[in-house]
This record gives structure tokens, C-alpha cells and sequence, in this order.
């Protein structure tokens, strides 16, 4: 079991040191512009923004956009070119905000799925064909993980590196599009991940740019909900902004910084069951990714992750969490094993990985003194 677990700490460690540096005299160049996506003109019935997302054991969700509402949602799929000897149906979404309307929104689960195995699949009954790899069934097991992501030069640099990398599953703890009310930029990020997004899964959670909320006009984290579903319901979760789910010998939890996660919350009450069915046997690594980071010692966003750390650390301490990614802090930081503030043998490694590219820039300003102690 010891090896499995080291296994799986140089797999991460070395994805991260390809894309992370930790030089203290390295100099990062300047923000790139917002990247510019001229129109195309698309068939109404072709699938467009297509990612893929685990969907409980052995099964993948294959998400969707059309411009023609009477698209089918079908996938056909199976494990040779152009030749689809399985199908499965799903559900559709839209949305309206303000002005904007969404395309028909697809969702169609697929399954069950052999480890670690290619699939070949098209959508809607047309269009191009995609392939997906399935991710393995035991270790080694390896996670791309990039916060913060946006569409600029930069974002697609992230894009790029992680394409180059032999990779499972990719962690996203919050802000996606960075689209903060503007919904085509929501369509132009479908668009830009798309060459990844469709190949493995994508597993992420919001951040405070996928919230969009305008009092008494929109609800917040709608288009967010509608566009990128998750395994929520697979996982016994209410919401789609917290959720867990396993892959090989890990059990992953994303929970939602925006949410209520107060003791007497439905998500902290979700956190609480869920952990309390987690097999270390069947998965020793507990890894835990949410937006808002607990450990910072950046100057940006200080003590905005405090109130879910007094909520939720007791937690995550008493079940033994491994390792918490957090974004939110567009910068890299690695703490040591902590737990209350202080060092402790027994805690958490925390990671704040919040710069894949966004439009706002490097948080470069850190405080002199450590709160851990």
C-alpha cells in the first residue's frame, strides 16, 4: 500500500513541477491578452463545447451544446473507429440571462466502461467523431490540476502543457470561463477546452466567476449548473457545487466555497456522510479541492477562506485528507502537513494552484511572517 501512495505523490509532483516553478528569482513574463475566437458559421445540429465528466463508477457523462432543438441526445460509441456498437440517451438544459439564450444543452451518460480503455464516440447521431480514454482501475493514476483557467495566451499555454502530459483526469478548482456575466465567452471556453476536455474527463468546481448572480434578474451559478453537470446526484449530493467521486485508488471530494457550509448547512452535513463511507483500503488517498484557499500566506485574499476552515478542517482532519487544492490566488503555494494553523504529522498538505491563465494576473505580493507555526 506504501508504494501505491508514493506512486502516486511522484506522479502528481512531477505534473506539477512541469508546468509550476519554484525558483525564487524566476520572473514571470507579463499577462497575455484575451484570446480572440472569430465566428465560424456551424450546422445547427452539430455538437459544439463537447467535455466529458465521470459519472459514477465505470460510467462517463459526455456533455454538449446544439443551436437546433430538435437534436437528438444520443450518443453512439465503442472501442474501434466508426464503428458504434453501443448507445445511450440523456437530458437537455438551456438557460436564459437577460438577453442571452443558450443553445440546447446535452447531457447523456455512457456505460458501463472497461479501465483504462480507448472509446470512440459521436454525438447527436452526426458530426465529427471524438475519443475518450477511460481513466485505470488501480494505480498509478496521474491528475492534471490547474485553477483559475480563463482565455487568454497564457490559458492556452496551461492548455498546451497539459495536452504534452500522460494524464487520467483533470482537477479544476473553480473559475472556468471567466465570462462574469457575459454569456458568448461561456461558448468561446466550451470551445478553447474542448481538444482536452473531450478526451478525458474534466472534474471541476465554481469559483466566485462562475456565480453571475444579478439580484432579482438571474439566480447565481446558472449557467455554471446548466453547462457543466457533475456527479452530484451519483454521489448523494443536493447540488451540483459538491460532490465526490473515485478514480483507482483515490476518492475525491469537491466542495463549493460559495455555498453555505456552516455545521447546521446541507453541504457540510453531505461532507460529513460522505466521508464517513470512504474505504482507505479501496482508496488510501483523500484528496479535497475547493476555490478559496484555507493556507495563504499571499497577500490577495486574505482570510476570505476562514469561516469554511472553522466549518469543515475538524473534519477533514479526523478522516485523514491527504492533500487539499485550492485556486482563487492566482499563484503556487505548498504548505507543510497543517492542521489548525500550526504543523501537525497528522494534517493536510495544502496546494493553491490558482494561475492557469487568467485574465487578472499573478498575485505576486506574499507576507513577511508564516501563520504556521
Amino acid at each position: 500500500m506504501e508504494t501505491k501512495r508514493m506512486i502516486f505523490v511522484i506522479l502528481i509532483t512531477v505534473l506539477l513541477s512541469l508546468s509550476l516553478p519554484v525558483r525564487t528569482d524566476y520572473v514571470r513574463p507579463q499577462p497575455r491578452k484575451t484570446l480572440h475566437f472569430p465566428w465560424k458559421p456551424k450546422h445547427p445540429s452539430l455538437p459544439h463545447q463537447v467535455h466529458i465528466s465521470l459519472a459514477g463508477e465505470n460510467h462517463m457523462r459526455i456533455s454538449w451544446i446544439t443551436d437546433d432543438n430538435s437534436a437528438p441526445s444520443i450518443v453512439e460509441y465503442g472501442t474501434l473507429p466508426g464503428q458504434y456498437t453501443l448507445s445511450s440517451s440523456g437530458e437537455t438544459a438551456s438557460y436564459n440571462y437577460l438577453f442571452y439564450s443558450s443553445g440546447k444543452i446535452h447531457h447523456t451518460v455512457i456505460g458501463p466502461l472497461e479501465h483504462d480503455t480507448i472509446y470512440f464516440y459521436r454525438c447527436g447521431g452526426q458530426g465529427p467523431e471524438f475519443q475518450l480514454k477511460t481513466p485505470p482501475g488501480q494505480f498509478p493514476v496521474t491528475f492534471a490540476v490547474a485553477g483559475d483557467l480563463g482565455q487568454t495566451g497564457w490559458t492556452k499555454s496551461t492548455l498546451d502543457h497539459i495536452d504534452q502530459c500522460k494524464y487520467d483526469v483533470h482537477l479544476l478548482p473553480g473559475d472556468l470561463s471567466y465570462a462574469d456575466c457575459m454569456q458568448h465567452l461561456w461558448d468561446n471556453f466550451g470551445e478553447l477546452v474542448q481538444p482536452l476536455a473531450s478526451a478525458r474527463p474534466w472534474m471541476v468546481t465554481q469559483g466566485n466567476h462562475e456565480k453571475e448572480k444579478i439580484p432579482f434578474f438571474t439566480d447565481a451559478f446558472e449557467s455554471y449548473n446548466a453547462r457543466w453537470k457533475m456527479p452530484f446526484e451519483e454521489s448523494e449530493s443536493t447540488s451540483n457545487l459538491y460532490y465526490s467521486f473515485e478514480v483507482a485508488g483515490v476518492h475525491v471530494i469537491m466542495l463549493g466555497s460559495y455555498t453555505d457550509y456552516d455545521e447546521l448547512s446541507d453541504q457540510y452535513s453531505w461532507l460529513k456522510a460522505d466521508l464517513s463511507k470512504v474505504d482507505r483500503k479501496k482508496t488510501p488517498w483523500l484528496v479535497v479541492l475547493f476555490h478559496v484557499p484555507w493556507y495563504n500566506s499571499n497577500h490577495a485574499h486574505q482570510g476570505e477562506g476562514d469561516g469554511m476552515m472553522a466549518a469543515m478542517e475538524p473534519l477533514l482532519y479526523a478522516a485523514g485528507v491527504d492533500l487539499v487544492f485550492a485556486g482563487h490566488v492566482h499563484a503556487y503555494e505548498r504548505s507543510k502537513r497543517v492542521n489548525k494553523g500550526k504543523s501537525d504529522p497528522c494534517g493536510t498538505v495544502h496546494i493553491t494552484i490558482g494561475d492557469g491563465g487568467n485574465r487578472e494576473g499573478l498575485a505576486q505580493k506574499y507576507v513577511i511572517t508564516n501563520k504556521i507555526s
